[in-house]
């Protein structure tokens, strides 16, 4: 008997569950290969408030490459950064094509971009060639489609670990202009796994490891000197979209951390932490 085969033998003698266990109960979960098993007490607060989150947590949201958009970034203006996030309650599913919100079957037509990015119908046209020319977005036949290299909406099959969600309800619900908008999107490729915060390594395992960005920093990825990015990140921390932590005691030495009812790496709820700081979108986030 090799040794897999002796280690399998050994896990079903020992009567422990196979692989993950899925709740269908208050009191009962089944192990991958069918076998029931009882929760403990702690293990059954752990399900059900799992059970709780999964049965509220029905937001509609899109799927960002953080890795992939440093193309757009890198190349675009704040306020174009802004435009390309303003489509994202728009993407349909699978299909990625621009459409009427709650209304798959009707593609958005250059006068609906105008009303999404509050402009002209003439600026709308100037901006979709503008995200043409650098493949963010297509149009055939009068029909726009966004390129899923950046953006997407279906179930995520690679590179899980380097997407960012962005929620419709909560992001809409923010009366912001395109440029702080787009000042957010530049942030992306940068948010931390489990902190949400902004830093220079966010795909580094180990937490010890992070080097978290300050606001000079931050105001070098917006490309902005430090004192309009200083005015940039305070309207963006009164309105909510993003927060503040500090490293010390020396308060000039910020940590700025997104929104996770906007923007979120991991599944579920966030933790304590961030909906403390959160609290006020909170509501919206789970509509």
């Amino acid at each position: 008997m090799n040794n897999d085969a002796a280690r399998k033998v050994l896990q079903l003698q020992s009567g422990a569950p196979v692989g993950s266990l899925t709740p269908i109960s208050a009191e009962w979960a089944r192990d991958e290969r069918g076998a029931l098993f009882k929760y403990t007490q702690s293990e059954r607060y752990e399900a059900a408030k799992r059970r709780r989150w999964a049965a509220r947590d029905k937001r509609h949201f899109s799927f960002t490459h953080m890795q992939h958009i440093r193309e757009i970034t890198q190349g675009l203006s704040n306020k174009y950064c802004g435009y390309v996030l303003l489509l994202q309650p728009y993407i349909a599913f699978k299909s990625n094509v621009l459409v009427t919100e709650g209304r798959e079957d009707t593609p958005l037509t250059i006068g609906d971009l105008a009303q999404v990015w509050d402009v002209s119908k003439r600026t709308a046209r100037v901006i979709i060639n503008e995200l043409e020319v650098r493949s963010i977005v297509f149009e055939t036949s009068g029909t726009f489609t966004i390129n899923e290299r950046y953006h997407f909406r279906k179930k995520a099959a690679d590179d899980v670990d380097a997407l960012i969600k962005t929620y419709f309800t909560t992001l809409k619900s923010f009366d912001m202009t395109a440029a702080d908008l787009g000042f957010v999107y530049k942030l992306l490729p940068y948010v931390h796994y489990d902190t949400n915060v902004i830093c220079a390594d966010p795909f580094v395992e180990n937490p010890e490891d992070v080097r978290f960005l300050n606001e000079k920093a931050v105001a070098d990825i917006a490309g902005m000197n430090e004192l309009k990015a200083a005015q940039a990140l305070a309207r963006l921390r009164k309105s909510g979209i993003i927060g503040e932590w500090f490293t010390g005691h020396d308060r000039r030495d910020k940590l700025t951390v997104l929104n996770p009812y906007v923007f979120y790496r991991k599944r579920g709820e966030p933790d304590g932490t961030l909906r403390t700081l959160f609290a006020a979108k909170r509501a919206e986030n789970v509509k």
